[in-house]
């Protein structure tokens, strides 16, 4: 099962919520739609960018609350002019939300707190989407 954030924050603002009201709310229903399905015996994956420490806690503690284990992948590209050109030909066609542009990506890279909890760093920079996915899984099925 994979959650993810952007499209339930879509739709939440095409129900007239302001964007300062969304984030939050788009997280708070991603986790109970995890729970939901984690109690069902699935596994789940969330596709969030979690840029604070608060919302990365949220994660830790579903996992603790129901004895689970957490694998925690951040993606990341760490050549700037590929991460620019990805980010201005990336088209999601999310009804609701408009696409970041570069400069919202730059300004939200300061707002994003550093990690300070495990996590598998997967780079992007110098990899296919195909062996992105391998690397995932490979991620994925470690012990």
């Amino acid at each position: 099962m994979i959650v993810s954030v952007d499209p339930i924050e879509a739709a939440i603002r095409r129900s007239g919520l302001q964007k300062d009201q969304v984030g939050t709310l788009g997280y708070l229903v991603a986790q109970a739609v995890a729970i939901q399905n984690l109690q069902l015996g699935h596994s789940v994956i969330i596709n969030a960018v979690n840029p604070v420490h608060g919302a990365r806690e949220m994660w830790s503690q579903v996992a603790k609350d129901m004895s689970l284990p957490l694998t925690v992948l951040e993606v990341i590209c760490s050549d700037p002019a590929l991460h620019q050109r990805r980010i201005e030909a990336r088209v999601r066609g999310i009804a609701g939300l408009t696409e970041v542009d570069w400069v919202r990506v730059q300004a939200r890279r300061q707002e994003y707190e550093p990690w300070s909890a495990p996590r598998h760093v997967l780079d992007t920079a110098h990899t296919s989407v195909a062996n992105l996915v391998t690397d995932i899984l490979d991620v994925l099925k470690r012990p």
